[in-house]
């Protein structure tokens, strides 16, 4: 095949086109990542992004993060078109479940408990039907789905989170029963642990009036007002 000079020329140009749209978007992407990381505390308290961009052999992980209780968690940060994220993320979570050891002897001041299964956050701007569709047949109890908005004000960048209501979706969520608080209870044989995980929850509710206990994810998550995930005990 012969080309003109023209041609060539052309698509010289649309070729250094794309790439430039390519790297803007991608430093983009990382200016995202990067407030989304310093964030992380007011979505969670106590959360807190360790590293950014870790390579893994089943892809760059966007954000690894540690929670209060030293559990690893798995950030992943897509646009509203990305429907493969839950499979990326499943596949961190298979990774990091693989090296807990030796991500906490990596990272040993951030005091991680290798007994602790990793947790998985997705953050997005918002979610199409189909990943809807299959987050709510994957109904995991170690996923948490937030949605975020980047608000600027006098040059300031704020992030806002809100946690992804299936409410809207109700046409895809299976109708499981949904353990009750004493049902969770009573499956703790040992009667002496069980009295003092009611305890423990009674203590805590008597020290922040504003907490709730909610077990429609399948464990006991307490989580505030604003439906701020605090503690889920597992």
């Amino acid at each position: 095949m012969v080309t003109s000079n023209n041609e060539s020329g052309m698509m010289k140009e649309l070729g250094s086109k794309i790439n430039n749209d390519r790297k803007v978007k991608n430093e983009a992407r990382s200016n995202i990542i990067e407030l989304l990381a310093n964030g992380l505390g007011s979505l969670e308290r106590g959360l807190q992004a360790v590293r950014k961009n870790v390579v893994t052999p089943a892809g760059n992980i966007d954000i690894l993060a540690v929670d209060m209780v030293g559990r690893i968690v798995i950030v992943e940060v897509c646009d509203s078109s990305n429907e493969d994220i839950l499979f990326r993320a499943i596949d961190h979570f298979d990774w990091a479940l693989s090296e807990m050891y030796n991500l906490k002897e990596k990272l040993d001041s951030y005091n991680i408990d290798p007994t602790l299964a990793p947790r998985i956050l997705i953050l997005a701007p918002s979610f199409t039907e189909k990943f809807v569709k299959r987050a709510s047949y994957l109904n995991p109890n170690f996923i948490d789905i937030y949605e975020f908005q980047i608000k600027e004000s006098m040059g300031t960048k704020k992030i806002y989170f809100r946690p992804f209501s299936f409410i809207n979706h109700k046409r895809w969520v299976l109708d499981l029963k949904t353990k009750s608080l004493d049902d969770h209870f009573n499956y703790i044989e040992n009667e002496e642990l069980r009295e003092t995980l009611k305890n423990f929850i009674m203590e805590l509710q008597s020290l922040r009036h504003d907490l709730a206990v909610d077990t429609s994810c399948g464990y006991i998550r307490i989580k505030d007002k604003s439906d701020r995930f605090i503690l889920g005990i597992y």
